[in-house]
């Protein structure tokens, strides 16, 4: 079935049909400009393929994307959306390596959230610090803490609420602090 969603551009907004039941349908609205830099194009990359992991839009389908292979899911969206070879490979190794320190990265985070559930996180957010905390922690070689947090902290405005940004660097500046 199809609904009307939302989708917040930069500066401004449209109104987009989306059929849920087409699991790479609903990021078909991107912002991905050609001005930013492969890292970037390459985070928004696996920022996608996390939200859509966790998002699972078939439920009451029968389909679940958690019933879909981390590697599987990646073939897919990189076949379905022509990515560029330096952005996949970049882009998959942030998505398979959250994938496979996933339990790690969510005690990580939960011990770093005061007073915040992960099941009560928006899944934007929730799928950038998991990003950002794989980075920082579990990535080799690791990146600067700085690079990290502002890189997720400019997906947060792009993507996230108006409040994700300050969210966002809320609970990487203490994961930043422990390493």
């Amino acid at each position: 079935p199809s609904f009307q969603i939302l989708a917040k551009f930069r500066k401004r907004q449209a109104l987009l049909p989306v059929d849920l039941t087409q699991p790479f349908q609903i990021l078909r609205v991107r912002v991905m400009s050609e001005q930013m830099t492969p890292r970037r194009r390459s985070r928004e990359m696996a920022l996608q393929l996390l939200f859509l992991r966790e998002f699972s839009p078939a439920q009451g389908t029968g389909v679940s994307l958690l019933a879909i292979t981390p590697k599987t899911l990646l073939g897919d969206f990189v076949r379905d959306f022509e990515m560029e070879p330096d952005i996949a490979m970049y882009g998959g190794h942030l998505f398979l390596g959250v994938c496979e320190n996933l339990e790690a990265i969510d005690r990580l985070i939960e011990s770093n959230a005061r007073h915040w559930k992960l099941s009560r996180m928006s899944l934007v957010d929730l799928s950038l610090l998991r990003m950002s905390a794989f980075e920082m922690s579990f990535a080799v070689p690791r990146l600067s803490a700085g690079i990290v947090i502002d890189e997720a902290v400019e997906l947060a405005r792009l993507y996230g609420s108006t409040d994700s940004a300050s969210f966002v660097n809320g609970i990487l500046d203490p994961i930043a602090r422990q390493l």
